[in-house]
This record gives C-alpha cells, structure tokens and sequence, in this order.
C-alpha cells in the first residue's frame, strides 16, 4: 500500500484520466521501466530526451489545478521504442521511500515493474586514474539520519558499532549498465563499486568520511540509493544505479559547469541503452 497522494498518478487512475494520456492508455497502465532523479530539472530535461514524451504531471496541474499534479514531476516516454517512466523522488531517503512506494503500487502497474534505474549526481573518490566522469553501483549501504551522522562535526559511524547494511544491485541490470557504459564511454572513463547513501551533504567533506568509503569498498556517495534498493527488493523488482560525478571527495572540489554537464550526459545515455538492452532480454 502507499500512504497519501504525492504524485498525480493516483488522482490520475481513479478518475480514469489516465486513458487520454496515449502511452498509459496503449500500455494500460505506467511503463515496465522506472528511472529515479532527484530533481525536477533533471526530469524535464530526461523527458526531453525521449521520443512521444508526455509530461504527465504538468497535463494533470493544466487539467485539475496543483493538487491533482502532485508535489513532483512525472513523465513518461520512449526511448527507441521502449516505454520509460522518469520520476522525481526529490533529495534524499523519506521522501524517496514515500514517492517510489506510490509510482510502484500495483494499481499503477497491471503486470508489475521490472526495473529501477536510479540518474543522478555523486560526490566521488579520487582512484588511481583520475576522477571517474560516472559510477556504476554495484551495491548500495550507508545509514539515515543527518543529526546522527553529524553529532561529532563529522560523518560518524553508526551508534553502538552497527554495520551499515548492503544492498546488491540486480545483476541483469548491474550488467547491462557495464555493457551500456563500456560501449557509450570505454573501459577508463566509468568505475563500478558500491555507492554510501546518507542524509547529511555536508558529512562528506572530510577525510573521515573518505576513509569510511574506501573501508566498505565504496567509489561515490549520494542521498537516495540504499533506499530504493530495499524497496525494490521488498517489490521484486531489480534495480541499479549510474551516477554522474559532480564533486570530488576529500578535497572537495566540485567539477565545473562544462565539466559536469558531460558527465550528466555520459550517464543519461548509459542509463538508457541498458534500459534498451534490459528490454531486449
């Protein structure tokens, strides 16, 4: 079940508006294939990148008032031919557990989801060979909760020496992620290993924080991906992660506008070719 109404879907399918929207009404319901960002822009950027691309939740605040458009931005399109839902989860674990719940509900979906993918940004480690443009996660762990991550001026571990826990991300989709990145960029211009979500931006400018990744044999950070692997698993429907670097982690620096744009695009094209080949299976 979903608790509440955060998205224009339900308003959407309840009042069977749903049919005058072409691709839900062809499909009968929201694409098999769901890509996560964390912001609007992001999505209406996605959006624009697709083929027969509809956005929804605009239509339904034009049609119903802001109320019926939900408190995110929801689109659907193809992309070479393949149906794709594109969502925004917003910044961080609550509000990315709240929505993806509701996208996912079976009600939307009359023969269920079949993949997640995760888009979006990440601090990254410096590695051996320079700074990767895009990270491949192959696993996701971390913990929630900016005051407890922060009660010592830096990203603690958690109290009473728990481990943080771990997530695989899917294989079919963790391979098709590699195949897509390896043909769009090439072997050195990607790095795959685990991803360290948490709620706290500001926890990772510090050498303590570094230390904490290399130790769970993480190569980025970010806010939402050890919450939608769970869910996702919970559901029964794989899931993954390619991530755009966006600033550098210990020294902090950030990439520049020109620079991270590349790299926001490297990893919307991985993204998609996988969803392409993971359609083709």
């Amino acid at each position: 079940m979903y608790i509440g109404r955060h998205t224009c879907l339900p308003w959407l399918f309840e009042s069977g508006d749903h049919r005058e929207v072409p691709l839900l009404a062809e499909l009968g319901g929201v694409p098999h294939f769901v890509v996560c960002v964390g912001d609007r822009r992001r999505a209406r950027r996605i959006l624009g990148e697709l083929d027969e691309a509809f956005d929804v939740s605009s239509w339904c605040r034009e049609r119903r008032g802001d109320f019926a458009a939900g408190r995110v931005e929801l689109g659907v399109g193809r992309t070479r031919g393949v149906p794709v839902m594109i969502v925004e989860t917003q910044m961080g674990g609550p509000p990315t557990e709240i929505i993806l719940r509701e996208v996912l509900h079976e009600s939307f979906h009359p023969d269920g989801a079949r993949a997640i993918l995760r888009l979006g940004s990440c601090g990254t480690l410096r590695l051996s060979a320079g700074v990767p443009g895009v990270c491949v996660g192959s696993f996701a762990t971390g913990w929630s909760g900016a005051i407890e991550q922060r009660r010592r001026g830096v990203l603690a571990e958690p109290s009473g020496g728990l481990e943080p826990p771990i997530v695989e991300c899917s294989k079919a989709v963790l391979d098709a992620l590699i195949d897509a990145a390896t043909d769009q960029i090439g072997g050195g211009g990607f790095e795959i290993g685990g991803v360290f979500s948490k709620d706290s931006l500001y926890a990772e400018q510090n050498t303590v924080f570094a230390d904490i990744l290399r130790r769970l044999a993480c190569v980025a950070t970010e806010m939402e991906s050890a919450t939608i692997g769970p869910i996702a698993a919970s559901m029964g429907v794989d899931w993954g992660c390619v991530l755009a670097t966006a600033d550098v982690i210990p020294d902090g620096r950030s990439l520049d506008p020109v620079e991270y744009a590349a790299c926001e695009r490297q990893a919307l094209e991985v993204a998609l070719e996988a969803i392409v080949r993971l359609d083709a299976e």
